[in-house]
């Protein structure tokens, strides 16, 4: 049952819904930014479902007009990310070429970048498909990964990595050298120093699923021509 309103769900919004997507995006003001946030590496989960499924089940279950403001806990929702996979058309995408890692903004994650942004670009951004696409392709990496994965593949002295997406861009990670106390460590994705503006990080813990992972950022990641 549950499986088959997930599927129902999924269907993607035509013609007047779509427009009304676009439009109650429009209307939403910026957040609150984060905190920079950091994650267990070693920490990850399964679950058997696609990435598409987990999204939806991840997310409140109301409109997109109120996703930055939904539910109580804001930072494990995905109810903007799915929208507006589905507005790009990107929700079919997934697991159509075989594993892919997502890096997925959450709800808080968008609502950083409207502060980050200010509310009218963050808008025009939000209406404009073709380049929402480009955002969202240079967040998904061929593969199927975990938060260690990607760490034991950085390079030792500096903590870096890059890896190409299916925007053909090479998305940037930076792990810290010196987690803390309790091993967590900062990730600072598209950038190679940890400051606050405009830098994501990497949040939670990695979802391994049948047609890839969804690993969690506190914001979404801007190539520096959209800025």
């Amino acid at each position: 049952m549950q499986i088959r309103r997930l599927t129902r769900d999924a269907r993607r919004p035509r013609g007047p819904a779509a427009l009304a997507l676009v439009a109650v995006l429009a209307l939403l003001g910026p957040g609150t930014a984060l905190a920079q946030s950091t994650i267990d590496a070693g920490s990850f989960s399964t679950q058997s479902s696609t990435v598409w499924q987990y999204l939806l089940h991840n997310s409140a279950r109301r409109s997109a007009s109120s996703c930055l403001n939904s539910s109580s806990h804001p930072d494990e929702s995905f109810t903007c990310l799915q929208a507006v996979l589905r507005l790009t058309g990107l929700d079919a995408t997934l697991g159509k070429d075989g594993n892919v890692t997502l890096f997925a903004p959450t709800d808080a994650g968008f609502q950083a970048l409207a502060k980050a942004m200010g509310s009218g670009p963050f808008n025009v951004l939000m209406s404009d498909r073709q380049k929402l696409t480009t955002v969202l392709k240079g967040l998904m990496v061929q593969g199927r990964y975990t938060s260690a994965d990607l760490k034991a593949r950085s390079v030792p002295a500096t903590g870096r990595l890059s890896l190409p997406t299916l925007a053909g861009t090479q998305l940037q990670l930076t792990f810290d050298r010196f987690p803390s106390s309790n091993g967590r460590v900062k990730v600072a994705v598209g950038r190679d120093t940890f400051q606050p503006e405009w830098t994501a990080y990497l949040s939670g813990h990695t979802t391994l699923l049948n047609d890839g992972s969804v690993i969690p950022m506190d914001m979404v990641y801007l190539p520096r021509s959209m800025r």
